[in-house]
């Protein structure tokens, strides 16, 4: 795998490190809080993430990610619009070049996806993605450097979300309902695929993040699909604030080829004080 398509698919992995609350096995859906007053975010909210590589002889601050929550209007429809933009930065252009722009709209009242789309360049390597959310499916238009332009029609319930709406739906998951060290199955939508993971919950512990201090945080262990990049299990890690505003402070993820690690670089516009930072 190229460093720029790895980088990449972590800078994503990074911001959705909550991924889906879809049921792979029994289509579930995990418990959401959906009480007004205790949602986790508002509109306005801001966060900056640093992505660090090290393999051999680069150990660096390679790339960064931005991530941003408006409120505003779709169709008619009161709705969220998140997006997430992440770039290597300039001084490793020349070696790889990496540019993720995601965009999701998802219902203020049931958080429901209602609109995605992605927009990358990876290296040579390119490519654009719009869904459409419908009643039972995905209206899905994939325009990319290997294949080029097609639409298809992806299957969706109740529990499919998109891999920037997770990040979202995942801040406002009922945790008490959780137990540590359980099991849990996730589905996602992305490109033209439906994915299934799965997650383990560990329960809060202090975790040392550069440049802000000491945080309380969630930990949870993804199992990332086994291949080039990663060897099954949990093979991604994330730690996010023990705090009402459940902001994702840090993630570590050992691959085949070298160490990803992403933290929080700075914050504004949240909805609640940050009351993790312990230290």
């Amino acid at each position: 795998m190229r460093l720029s398509r790895l980088l990449a698919a972590l800078t994503a992995l990074f911001i959705t490190a909550g991924l889906s609350l879809g049921a792979a096995d029994n289509k579930k859906c995990l418990p959401v809080n959906l009480d007004k007053d205790k949602i986790a975010f508002k509109g306005g909210e801001k966060l900056v993430f640093t992505i660090h590589y090290k393999w051999g002889i680069i150990n660096a601050d390679v790339a960064q990610a931005t991530m941003k929550l408006d409120s505003t209007v779709l169709n008619g429809k009161s709705c969220y619009h998140g997006y997430l933009r992440g770039k290597t930065q300039k001084i490793y252009e020349s070696v790889f070049k990496l540019k993720e722009d995601f965009d999701c709209w998802f219902s203020t009242d049931t958080f429901r996806p209602l609109k995605f789309s992605r927009d990358c360049i990876e290296g040579s390597y390119w490519c654009k993605n719009l869904y459409v959310y419908k009643s039972d499916h995905i209206d899905a238009q994939i325009n990319n450097s290997r294949k080029g332009e097609f639409t298809v029609e992806l299957p969706k319930d109740e529990c499919t979300f998109d891999i920037a709406t997770m990040l979202f739906i995942v801040r406002n998951m009922d945790l008490s309902k959780l137990t540590p060290g359980g099991r849990y199955p996730m589905t996602y939508a992305v490109d033209h695929h439906i994915r299934d993971i799965y997650f383990r919950y560990y329960g809060v512990e202090n975790q040392k993040i550069s440049g802000k201090g000491v945080v309380r945080a969630h930990k949870f262990g993804f199992e990332m699909p086994k291949g080039e990049t990663f060897d099954g299990e949990n093979s991604l890690y994330a730690w996010f604030s023990d705090d009402a505003n459940r902001v994702p402070v840090y993630f570590l993820a050992p691959l085949k080829i070298g160490q990803v690690r992403g933290r929080l670089y700075s914050y504004e516009g949240l909805k609640y004080p940050f009351t993790s930072l312990t230290k």
